[in-house]
């Protein structure tokens, strides 16, 4: 498994720059397991700050939520509110669920970190039958004004991810291809590819950059090359989105305009067989 996202900041910046998932992709998982099965008890891996999870718990009598990472961890039971989630250290291959013990199991934008045939066997363990196994993920976020692409400000974000291009590890193009690889086949029959849910967003500047500080990517540049290449990769963003803010001119104040970004979603469930 590829640990990334362990650090404290780390961890407290996922929480504050990544998006929630889109209100019609959650509820598309739940009228899945709703269809067979009561909302009794879902699992989702690879839980991070808590983001999906909170977005799952009101709709089931209790979540557990496991994350490889105790700083992960620590930052979703600090920021939790709600009393029927349990939060537990836990890789995504070891499961600490009995067997056929819940009714869903999602992993949100990190199950291209897993090992995916030890968690698939550890998902097929603990659901029941016909319970529902949901992966979900999103790309990078796309700027859009009057609801059309703002293509002079996503070529910015582009030449982000560009300047990073040795710092990527194979993820990279798991996210861009959505999960297409055979690899995340789903271990049910019937799997259903959901790409109509899109979350939207209005940033400021700062908080656009603040997204791009928790890339996989440039967290491995900063590991690699240090925080100073870090801050000039950012400074340099910064000073390109500026310019497209600003229409060219460097004195216009571009700190608070409102930047709509949109994150596209890709879902992927099945269910598990039930026995005849």
């Amino acid at each position: 498994m590829l640990r990334l996202f362990e650090a404290s900041s780390h961890a407290k910046l996922y929480a504050e720059f990544r998006p929630n998932p889109p209100a019609s992709l959650i509820n598309a998982v739940v009228q899945a397991v709703k269809e067979k099965l009561p909302l009794d008890r879902a699992l989702d891996v690879g839980c991070g700050n808590g983001q999906n999870t909170r977005c799952l718990a009101p709709h089931f009598r209790s979540m557990l939520a496991t994350d490889v990472s105790p700083e992960q961890i620590k930052e979703a039971t600090a920021n939790n509110t709600i009393t029927n989630i349990e939060y537990r250290v836990y890789p995504a291959e070891e499961i600490p669920a009995p067997a056929e013990s819940v009714q869903l199991v999602t992993a949100c934008q990190c199950c291209h970190f897993f090992e995916l045939p030890r968690f698939f066997a550890e998902a097929d363990r603990v659901l029941v039958p016909g319970g529902v196994l949901a992966l979900y993920g999103y790309g990078f976020p796309e700027p859009y004004r009057d609801g059309a692409l703002w293509t002079e400000l996503n070529d910015v974000i582009v030449q982000a991810q560009v300047a990073l291009a040795g710092f990527w590890t194979h993820i990279l193009k798991d996210v861009e291809d959505r999960y297409s690889d055979p690899r995340f086949r789903l271990p049910f029959p019937g799997e259903v590819r959901d790409e109509s849910h899109y979350q939207e967003r209005t940033l400021t500047l700062d908080g656009l950059l603040g997204g791009i500080s928790t890339w996989s990517g440039f967290q491995d540049h900063v590991d690699r090359c240090g925080a100073e290449r870090g801050e000039a990769l950012l400074r340099q963003t910064r000073e390109r989105l500026h310019a497209v803010l600003s229409n060219g001119d460097p004195e216009v104040d571009t700190s608070a305009i409102a930047i709509t970004v949109r994150y596209f979603y890709f879902l992927l469930m099945a269910r598990k067989p039930v026995p005849p």
